[in-house]
């Protein structure tokens, strides 16, 4: 089945309702429904027509997606919202034909399709590079043609909802390094963060993740302590607050670099594990970031234990980056603290 990837308005002013009441909506032509016109040239022409000095191409892309939505895109098949605030991702499938509602009495916008949300709040790094790069289209509406797409993101809403069944990894068998048709317009910051994340992945793997997140909290102002590889109670580093480290806040910190979410009970070690050290708060690091069970249980302990997931690893990196040591900064070399320098090897 297809995976189509919608907007809820260009901020975002639109997902609450979405989300809340199962309906979603796009505006494009406001006056007349799709099943007043008897192919996809006419509705371009009568968009073009309407439009205010718009030119053909982009009626074409308006009369282009608002022809998927009502004709395309099938009850069952799965659709993806990426959220604007906070930044993550909503998935559910197609429960209803398309409607279209010109008194906006069920909808903000006129045309409708009824949907089923699954999830609404998978992080975003918790996805292949490939998919979040068809995430970040800026169509209202587009398709995403990556191999496996449907499967994969499901794979993805089981790991993070905690599901015990499983299915087995399923291999990326890459057909294009390019972005789909549907998808050439992406969000450039994303897909720069992606690039950074990549090469964090590329070069930081264990415990020389755990030497990053030490080297950016000493670039925050921190003493640290690295413990020895081995069985270490659940807390790869120690940090104190100031030269010493002895002020506060005095921190335990578990850095995971392994390929799946990481689940509650890691969570509850290193809260055990402050604990057992006498700190005051802990820092879970995770390059795959967390299953559900994992953001449900951190909002009863806001005050003792922080999350960073790959989006907050790279902020993290790009606040600190001037003072970080050298090795680091010829592995991620950026320009400008924003783009990655690409090399040959």
């Amino acid at each position: 089945m297809a995976v189509w990837v919608i907007r809820a308005g260009r901020m975002g002013e639109n997902e609450e309702f979405a989300l809340n009441s199962g309906v979603y909506s796009i505006g494009f032509s406001q006056e007349r429904g799709v099943a007043d016109f008897s192919d996809y040239e006419s509705l371009r022409d009568y968009i073009h027509e309407q439009g205010d000095d718009w030119s053909l191409q982009q009626a074409a892309s308006q009369a282009s997606q608002l022809w998927h939505f009502a004709n395309d895109m099938q009850v069952g098949e799965m659709i993806v919202l990426p959220r604007r605030q906070p930044r993550v991702i909503a998935v559910g499938t197609i429960a209803g034909d398309y409607s279209y509602d010109p008194d906006k009495s069920q909808a903000p916008l006129p045309h409708t399709r009824k949907v089923e949300w699954l999830v609404e709040d998978v992080p975003r790094e918790n996805f292949d590079e490939d998919l979040k790069r068809s995430f970040g289209s800026h169509r209202t509406i587009s398709q995403i043609r990556k191999d496996n797409a449907e499967a994969r993101i499901r794979q993805v809403i089981n790991a993070y909802l905690g599901d015990e069944q499983m299915v087995e990894p399923i291999p990326l068998v890459s057909s294009s390094e390019d972005l789909d048709d549907e998808a050439v317009d992406v969000n450039l910051e994303e897909t720069i963060n992606d690039r950074i994340l990549e090469r964090i992945r590329e070069r930081f793997r264990e415990h020389r993740l755990e030497y990053l997140v030490a080297r950016i909290l000493e670039a925050e102002g921190y003493t640290v302590l690295e413990t020895k590889p081995g069985p270490d109670s659940g807390v790869d580093i120690v940090a104190g607050s100031g030269e010493l480290g002895f002020g506060q806040p005095r921190l335990c910190v578990q850095v995971k670099s392994g390929q799946s979410p990481i689940g509650v009970a890691d969570y509850r070690g290193l809260q055990g594990s402050v604990q057992t050290f006498g700190a005051d708060h802990g820092l879970l690091v995770s390059l795959s970031g967390f299953t559900q069970p994992v953001h449900t249980a951190n909002r009863q302990s806001f005050f003792v234990i922080r999350l960073w997931g790959p989006e907050e690893l790279v902020e993290k990196l790009l606040d600190t980056y001037d003072d970080l040591p050298l090795d680091i900064r010829t592995d991620i070399p950026l320009q400008d603290r924003r783009v990655l320098v690409e090399s040959e090897d």
